[in-house]
């Protein structure tokens, strides 16, 4: 889609937002539009496969991409911020950031210079995290944000009493025994080892962590998108005591 409205761009035009994103080989975490989109000052339209944004767009925003002329980076993920929810911008964010192809101070500039919508983009880029490993644990951030669940950190390598590693887990809260992991379909068929034995390490790791008096959640795709696994996580941290 994105190509084939390359030859109707006109001059000062450039791929913006979602399309720009793809450009930049950076995909959101499921799809977002099925609409290419530009930018174009003065004008502004939406068609069925087709939007048109009316701003404006400094020569250092600008870039190309091959054939396309596109926002740059720090733009695209700030215009993706500022008009696409967090489960769609954090997730892009989060990846750009783990990369190494922005930074968070880069895009904290870059989002000055728009006036609506700015609580919500500096909220993305608050949950962003370079730590996040997959999009999923960006989406999983983003749900915590949406349920209030505070202090979950990412990637903290765990311990039993006694200092013996037990292993490095997704999410593990700040100060109670409490650890979630997300499953998604990488960690299983992209080991090295093949599903079954990632399966049956997966299943070791869990057994030693509860068996040192850790709380696991165990988070699937399909969770990240209903509220019964968020609503028993923060159920869990309102009962529970700091682990001392």
């Amino acid at each position: 889609m994105i190509r084939s409205r390359l030859l109707e761009l006109r001059s000062g035009d450039v791929y913006s937002h979602i399309s720009a994103a793809l450009i930049h080989d950076l995909r959101p975490p499921f799809p977002a539009t099925g609409q290419a989109e530009i930018i174009r000052t003065g004008y502004h339209e939406n068609f069925p496969t087709l939007r048109i944004y009316d701003r404006t767009v400094p020569l250092t925003d600008r870039t190309t991409v091959g054939d396309f002329a596109v926002t740059g980076l720090s733009r695209t993920l700030s215009d993706i911020a500022h008009d696409y929810p967090l489960e769609i911008s954090v997730p892009m964010i989060s990846e750009a950031l783990r990369v190494g192809n922005i930074s968070k101070p880069e895009l904290l500039e870059q989002m000055k210079i728009r006036r609506r919508g700015c609580r919500v983009a500096r909220q993305g880029l608050a949950l962003s995290d370079p730590l996040h490993e997959s999009q999923g644990e960006s989406l999983c951030a983003v749900k915590f944000h949406r349920f209030s669940i505070a202090d979950m950190l990412p990637q903290v390598a765990v311990h039993d009493r006694s200092g013996r590693f037990l292993g490095r887990c997704d999410f593990k809260h700040a100060r109670l025994p409490l650890i979630v992991e997300f499953h998604g379909l990488g960690k299983y068929y992209l080991n090295e080892n093949g599903p079954d034995r990632a399966s049956k390490d997966n299943h070791a790791r869990h057994m030693r962590l509860a068996n040192a008096g850790f709380a696991v959640f165990n988070l699937v795709w399909a969770d990240l998108f209903r509220s019964d696994m968020f609503s028993a996580i923060k159920k869990h941290i309102a009962d529970s005591r700091p682990h001392r």
